[in-house]
């Protein structure tokens, strides 16, 4: 994980902390939510998380309100980061810590391709 933070760009890296072998990272605008990434088997496991049950219906709503779909999304924040592989499927679940949770495993565990999928 060290060394996938060390490709966060300076932006980020702030925002960022390594505690039990993953990376979280505080989602930006003052919303009480996180991003996280840890190893999987396979890759990485990619998620935005919150406790907050709004935001979570919030952000279901405006996905079916506009008809795409949090790949659709992602793909396209990636290709403006220059990323041209795969992009995954995501899951939308509640966690036995009551966490909601979109979340995907990223592809790839090497740092400079996880660290581009925390910057999407």
């Amino acid at each position: 994980m060290n060394e996938i933070y060390d490709q966060l760009p300076q932006s980020l890296k702030w925002l960022a902390d390594i505690t039990g072998g993953a990376i979280t990272m505080k989602a930006p605008h003052d919303v009480d939510a996180w991003y996280e990434i840890s190893p999987t088997e396979g890759g990485c496991l990619l998620a935005l998380m919150t406790k907050d049950r709004w935001l979570s219906e919030s952000i279901e709503g405006d996905l079916e309100h506009t008809g795409d779909e949090l790949e659709e999304l992602f793909e396209e924040e990636l290709v403006e980061l220059d990323w041209d592989g795969a992009v995954p499927t995501f899951r939308h679940f509640r966690n036995e810590q009551r966490e909601y949770v979109f979340s995907c495993v990223w592809p790839s565990a090497a740092p400079a391709e996880s660290a581009v999928a925390l910057q999407a």
